[in-house]
């Protein structure tokens, strides 16, 4: 920059980066992804993957493509439709404890997990919900399972039936293929708990095979529609998402036909061995699923996982999604962690998360200033003899005013208000 008397101050005038951009026609995320795709080996693979889609690696050049690294992801079962009314359960001894008014006991919740009917109540008939505060009525799916399961193996692999032609007088052949490759058979996969404290796992389990046997033999009976309609009130179906690295996206979705529990570890509870102080028989628990038909990478199941929860939660529909929730930001999933609903956007595969507005205004009052704190720990843009915010006494995480967040607060269905902890200082 010139002086008055024609020298110059050294001080270079700043440059601004959006005029050089403008410029050259082109904004910055598009410069960058067009240096990183005409890169040989781009610092993130990203010009190595493009030339192994593109062409021959004809000079056996080693490759530069990353391995694939998807996130093993998340299970989900469904909740069967169990017909665990006072009266089916005074029909069996063995359903006594289920009949509990203890909201707080281990019956308590299994009555509510196997059956949603009377965990949500029925209001046709007057029926007052049967419930507790270790479970969510408006969750689609069993917590419990997702939340402790291990493994699951045992889905069938895709195979293509074909048919090969008698053999000619050069000893010639054909094939070709004369079936299909859906699946619509039976199998058994094995899936593996860690067991907690109360072994809830196995006694779940155990009284979901004694009602389906009890069905059987006319002890206990469904709900009139679902004889009516023919169908089996006992079975879940299995959902298994794959996700990216940053278990933000859905890269693959499977789910069975339907399924049921074929088997309950509940033998092994009862083994003795004076050497050992502890039965650690159950610290694993294993339970068999017999299964009917196999769905993989079919974008109806989009359809019907989000239908599933909104079936449980009329508040997910996509009339009424964003008027009574609120779609958790990535950098507060962690406080909201064992909150929310979950719904796979049909058009980029995003696995969201919502919740409800009011619980979404209790346990984040601080909204913008944590989510900035938030974005700058994971990805920290310090510049040189700045110090982390986070760090600093006077940061406005920590004295800055309270802005309640912009949500519609007036359309909030109070059934769907979740429990929320004591304390207010997200900080």
């Amino acid at each position: 920059m010139a002086t008055s008397d024609g020298t110059s101050s050294g001080t270079p005038a700043a440059l601004d980066i959006s005029s050089v951009f403008s410029a050259a026609n082109t904004t910055p995320q598009a410069a960058v992804d067009s240096l990183l795709l005409n890169t040989p080996t781009g610092s993130r693979g990203t010009g190595a993957l493009k030339n192994t889609y593109f062409g021959i690696n004809h000079r056996q050049t080693p490759n530069a493509v990353p391995i694939n690294k998807d996130h093993y992801g998340l299970t989900f079962f469904t909740r069967p439709n169990l017909n665990l009314s006072l009266g089916n359960l005074r029909a069996n001894r063995l359903f006594n404890p289920l009949t509990t008014t203890n909201d707080k006991t281990l019956q308590r919740i299994i009555r509510c997990y196997l059956s949603p009917r009377e965990n949500q109540g029925d209001t046709t008939i007057g029926a007052a919900a049967i419930t507790s505060p270790f479970v969510d009525p408006l969750q689609a799916f069993i917590p419990l399972l997702t939340n402790t399961l291990k493994s699951v193996s045992g889905f069938p692999d895709i195979t293509v039936p074909y048919n090969t032609s008698h053999e000619g007088l050069y000893k010639e052949q054909y094939s070709i293929v004369d079936g299909v490759t859906d699946i619509y058979s039976a199998y058994d996969i094995t899936a593996n708990f860690r067991n907690i404290p109360g072994d809830p796992i196995t006694a779940m389990f155990f009284y979901w095979a004694h009602y389906m046997s009890s069905v059987f033999q006319g002890i206990m009976v469904p709900y009139p529609e679902m004889v009516v309609e023919n169908e089996l009130d006992y079975q879940t179906r299995i959902y298994r998402l794959v996700l990216d690295p940053s278990r933000t996206y859905v890269q693959k979705i499977a789910a069975c036909g339907a399924a049921f529990p074929i088997a309950d570890p509940m033998g092994g509870s009862f083994n003795y061995d004076s050497e050992k102080p502890y039965n650690d028989t159950n610290q694993d628990i294993s339970i068999p699923f017999h299964c009917l038909g196999a769905i993989y990478q079919d974008p109806i199941l989009l359809y019907t996982f989000n239908k599933t929860v909104q079936d449980f939660n009329h508040s997910m529909t996509d009339a009424n999604r964003s008027k009574n929730n609120t779609k958790i930001p990535m950098a507060a999933l962690q406080l909201f962690n064992n909150r929310g609903y979950p719904h796979i956007n049909p058009d980029t595969w995003e696995l969201e998360w919502w919740i409800d507005n009011a619980t979404y205004n209790q346990l984040l009052p601080v909204t913008g200033a944590y989510l900035t704190e938030q974005t700058h720990l994971t990805n920290p843009l310090l510049p040189t003899g700045t110090q982390n915010p986070s760090g600093i006494a006077n940061s406005p995480i920590y004295t800055g005013g309270y802005t309640a967040p912009s949500v519609n607060t007036t359309n909030v269905n109070t059934s769907i208000i979740q429990s929320s902890p004591i304390s207010q200082n997200n900080s």
